[in-house]
């Protein structure tokens, strides 16, 4: 969806400040609409005479499907017989109401008003279209002054999308209720209120609105959670200042009792599953720590090798344990573990004598517990390989790992500079087992290919190619 911002520059005749005055609305205009009940446009005046851009265009929750991205002409060109009331609020400055043909033979309420500069010139007008219910005509004033408050740290709390589980109260700067929807009553008769909201004043004390209070007294809207008896109740206030002065307060409650229970038991198996991570990776540690116990025990260099391999493997997998351990979700960047476990195996397997030199490159790349470590186990047999064949009596060399995307698809290179896959083979006459498990963790469990090929000018390349979306990005 195109901004306001290029909107305006590509085909309106407003200044950058102008523009800037207008896009700082852009953030509040989807809260306006579903405040409204009621679709928001937003015309600005175009670059030639008698026309106008419509630079923004939101529909209220109520009339949009759940997941539908929502429908918009924004940027085309209007005239003014397109849209003659709007065109009317440019040329005198003042708000206007009457009708508007949406489609054939059927038409809605429109509301207009306009937006103006610091200098009071009108720069764009803002459009409330649609039926609502009797009583609601305030909610559309008060979507158009909420459009031109200035944001603050704290806006993306206070102005998130309304649903139908919120309730609306607006109240004036002298603590007397000038609006109170249904959800809103039901919802203040949960905590104890029993008399009808509208005309009422939050100083009665059957009428438990602190917050509101709070907001008159200090101009700062504000965002949190209320406790009444077994129940909790999310409060966002919202005061709406007119000359350093409130003119209203708009007061959103939300019952959220059961969602919270729902999101306070996912934080208990939350940590649980840490927990769990953490247990299995100092287990892992254990078990490397016996391993490396009975490394030093053996004389064979073949058994010493052979233990060394199965220790590597089991820091893989204890490194994938280890950063889930730190995360909240199943789902984590490889990237970071595939990095470690290059510095961690190279520093395993090569001697004080060594100066192989590596190097990473990674994106950020998202995977679930079971693809990061069947891709940790095959990075640590591929660096390995490397590591102990490729760089068989050599004391140098490079080696380098790279993860990108390409569209949906995960890329892992791993590169050296040593002696080659052909001279590896020919002195070892056999399928490393090593390439074995590379070959059935990729194909089996990620669904993807493997590809080893000469690098230039010497030296293997190896090619991981496997769909994001078996990982869950």
């Amino acid at each position: 969806m195109a901004t306001i911002e290029t909107i305006c520059q590509t085909g309106s005749a407003l200044s950058d400040v102008q523009i800037r005055i207008l896009q700082n609305s852009e953030e509040l205009l989807q809260f306006s609409s579903d405040l409204s009940h009621r679709e928001v446009f937003v015309y600005v005046p175009g670059k030639q005479d008698d026309t106008m851009i419509l630079a923004a265009h939101r529909q209220p929750f109520s009339r949009r499907r759940q997941g539908e991205p929502q429908k918009t002409t924004a940027g085309a060109q209007v005239t003014v017989y397109d849209e003659p009331l709007v065109w009317r609020v440019f040329q005198t400055g003042n708000p206007l109401r009457g009708a508007k043909e949406t489609y054939y033979g059927r038409t809605e309420p429109i509301q207009c008003y306009p937006f103006v500069d610091n200098g009071g010139l009108t720069i764009g007008v803002v459009s409330f279209v649609g039926n609502v219910e009797k009583g609601r005509d305030l909610l559309t004033e008060t979507a158009f002054l909420a459009l031109q408050v200035p944001l603050t740290e704290h806006s993306d709390q206070l102005y998130k999308n309304l649903s139908l589980q919120d309730g609306i109260i607006l109240v004036n700067g002298n603590g007397v209720i000038l609006y109170a929807d249904e959800m809103a009553e039901s919802i203040m008769r949960l905590r104890g209120t029993v008399r009808e909201l509208t005309g009422e004043t939050i100083y009665n004390s059957e009428i438990n609105l602190s917050g509101v209070k709070h907001a008159i007294e200090t101009r700062q809207g504000s965002v949190g959670d209320v406790r009444h008896g077994q129940n909790i109740f999310t409060r966002r206030i919202i005061p709406i200042l007119r000359r350093g002065h409130i003119d209203r307060i708009i007061a959103i409650i939300t019952e959220r009792t059961e969602l919270r229970q729902k999101e306070e038991e996912l934080m208990v198996k939350t940590s649980v599953i840490k927990e769990i991570h953490h247990r299995v990776k100092n287990n892992l540690q254990t078990i490397a720590g016996l391993l490396r116990m009975q490394m030093r025990r053996v004389q064979s260099q073949e058994a010493k090798d052979a233990l060394n391999e199965s220790l590597n493997r089991i820091v893989s997998i204890s490194l994938v344990h280890e950063t889930l351990s730190r995360h909240d979700e199943e789902i984590i960047d490889v990237s970071e573990i595939a990095e470690r476990l290059l510095f961690l195996v190279l520093h395993s397997l090569s001697g004080s004598e060594s100066r192989i030199v590596p190097s990473f490159h990674g994106e950020k790349m998202m995977l679930p517990s079971a693809a990061a470590t069947s891709l940790a186990l095959v990075l640590n047999e591929l660096i390995t390989n490397a590591v102990l064949h490729g760089f068989a009596g050599r004391s140098e060399g490079h080696l380098q790992v790279t993860l990108s995307r390409q569209g949906e698809q995960a890329l892992i290179v791993v590169r050296d500079d040593g002696c080659g896959m052909a001279v590896q083979q020919e002195k070892e006459g056999r399928k490393h087992l090593g390439l074995q498990i590379v070959h059935t963790l990729v194909e089996k469990d990620l669904q993807g290919t493997v590809v080893f090929a000469p690098n230039n000018p010497e030296g293997t390349e190896v090619t991981i190619c496997f769909p994001l979306t078996k990982g869950g990005n």
